[in-house]
């Protein structure tokens, strides 16, 4: 404990600065994903069901984990604005001290360990998934925990179904990255760890085959729909198409990266030529684990689909491979200045460059969709239908054209969030002629939205609220 009494400083500044922030601050949850992962979460628990839901259709596209965590945090008696972001502030943390064991375990170091945890907590990215819903963060407890402890039985199980309950098959990605480590080492010495790799074997097949429980129910409960919407749609066309507008040109990952590490580009090409050379020569498991998520960054740079927070699961591996020389020095004066250095130079590009922290960063605030849904709401509207923007509208039918959508494109409309603050069963529409047609079969109180330059006299609505750039009608 007195050896990591630093890093559980560090640990509760983060905790202290966050926690302030999301309480202190409630702002409203924004487009896309945050207010998917509410909705869903939400309806999970007023069915009281496993299978997550939006607006009642069965949602297929990830495993149900991350959606039913946060709709837990809808049964605390406080606005889920702040109960929901509480609980991303607490796995965020779990995930710095994952990645602060990491770090501590394969560099043999606590000065790489504090430095990688310091650096990694106020990147943009990281700061700004740890104060909004999200799904990443599960997926990167997933990753490092599992990566610590795989060998142990049912504590790499728990990690393996955290990976694999929030992200699917990503979840798998580090079985896969250790089980050719621990094959080629077997290759190596067979005589002399025989019996630990048939353990090995052992303990990672019981994980496997648990983890693959879900999966297995999913297939036997929905069939080739699960196959055709969690697999082909959401898993395999993410990776061979730029669906639903992700698009972003070649070099989009590494544009992102050096966004964010920019100080310490020339530290992190160093240490990996460094790793190789070590890995070839001396087989050392040390070398090879510090390295176990860069395929991962490579990899993402081959996919179509182009995604900001796609990155942000191994931008603690780059942060450690930028601090990774530190280890080298074994005076321990020495690694504690070194250690000073990089946080001198981290902090001096934090305020050259004018990033704003985490107490005066919104990551989203009230707006017309939002007004205008919290009026559809106070309505007591019985069904809404909503007319996309124009350039919505041209987008998806070009999208549409090019065989860029997947099955759910149509459900979530310009804002999604309007389904949560309305509090109405929404029905997004992609053209004028749907949008007209539901006008006509309208029941009583059954309330519509557009935006201003699209609303029209002849709609025959009556009007119940407008703002800067949304109408909200309903049909008498």
């Amino acid at each position: 404990m007195k050896k990591h009494i630093v890093f559980f400083i560090v640990l509760f500044i983060f905790l202290g600065v966050n926690f302030f922030k999301v309480i202190s601050d409630v702002q409203p949850f924004y487009d896309w994903d945050e207010s998917i992962y509410v909705q869903l979460g939400k309806e999970m628990i007023q069915n009281r069901s496993l299978t997550p839901t939006w607006q009642g259709k069965i949602w297929l596209d990830k495993p149900p984990l991350v959606p039913f965590m946060y709709g837990l945090m809808t049964l605390l008696p406080v606005p889920n604005e702040i109960s929901m972001r509480v609980l991303t502030v607490f796995l965020s943390a779990a995930a710095l001290s994952l990645i602060y064991l990491f770090a501590v375990k394969y560099s043999k170091s606590v000065g790489v360990g504090l430095v990688t945890v310091i650096i990694t907590a106020y990147l943009p990215s990281y700061m700004q998934r740890s104060q909004v819903v999200n799904v990443d963060v599960f997926l990167i407890i997933g990753w490092f925990g599992y990566t610590l402890f795989y060998k142990r039985r049912w504590l790499g199980t728990l990690f393996l179904l955290i990976g694999v309950l929030s992200k699917s098959l990503l979840g798998l990605y580090p079985v896969g990255m250790i089980f050719f480590y621990e094959y080629a080492n077997f290759l190596l010495h067979k005589k002399k760890i025989r019996n630990e790799f048939y353990k090995y074997l052992k303990t990672t097949a019981m994980q496997l085959g648990i983890a693959s429980l879900w999966f297995i129910w999913a297939y036997i409960t929905y069939g080739q729909e699960f196959i055709q919407y969690h697999f082909l749609d959401n898993q395999f066309k993410r990776v061979t198409a730029s669906i639903e507008q992700h698009f972003g040109q070649r070099t989009f990952y590494v544009d992102l990266l050096l966004e964010q590490i920019k100080f310490a580009v020339f530290p992190v090409i160093v240490s990996i030529a460094v790793l190789i050379f070590i890995l070839l020569k001396n087989k050392s498991k040390e070398a090879y684990f510090s390295l176990l998520f860069l395929p991962w960054f490579l990899f993402l740079n081959v996919t179509k689909t182009k995604i900001s927070w796609y990155l942000y699961p191994v931008l603690p591996q780059f942060v450690y491979l930028a601090v990774y020389g530190i280890s080298f020095v074994k005076k321990t004066w020495i690694q504690i200045g070194l250690s000073f250095v990089f946080l001198y130079v981290f902090i001096r590009f934090f305020l050259y460059f004018n990033i704003t922290t985490p107490l005066t960063t919104s990551y989203s605030r009230w707006e017309s969709h939002n007004k205008i849904a919290l009026d559809a709401k106070k309505a007591k509207c019985n069904n809404l239908s909503i007319l996309v923007s124009e350039n919505t509208r041209t987008s998806f039918f070009t999208l549409k054209s090019l065989d860029l959508l997947i099955h759910t494109t149509t459900w979530w409309g310009d804002h999604p969030s309007v389904a949560y603050y309305s509090e109405v069963r929404t029905t997004p529409r992609y053209s004028v002629e749907e949008f007209q047609n539901d006008i006509n079969s309208a029941n009583f109180h059954d309330c519509f939205i557009a935006e201003k330059a699209d609303w029209k006299d002849e709609f025959g609505l009556w009007v119940l609220s407008k703002n800067e750039k949304f109408v909200l009608g309903v049909k008498e």
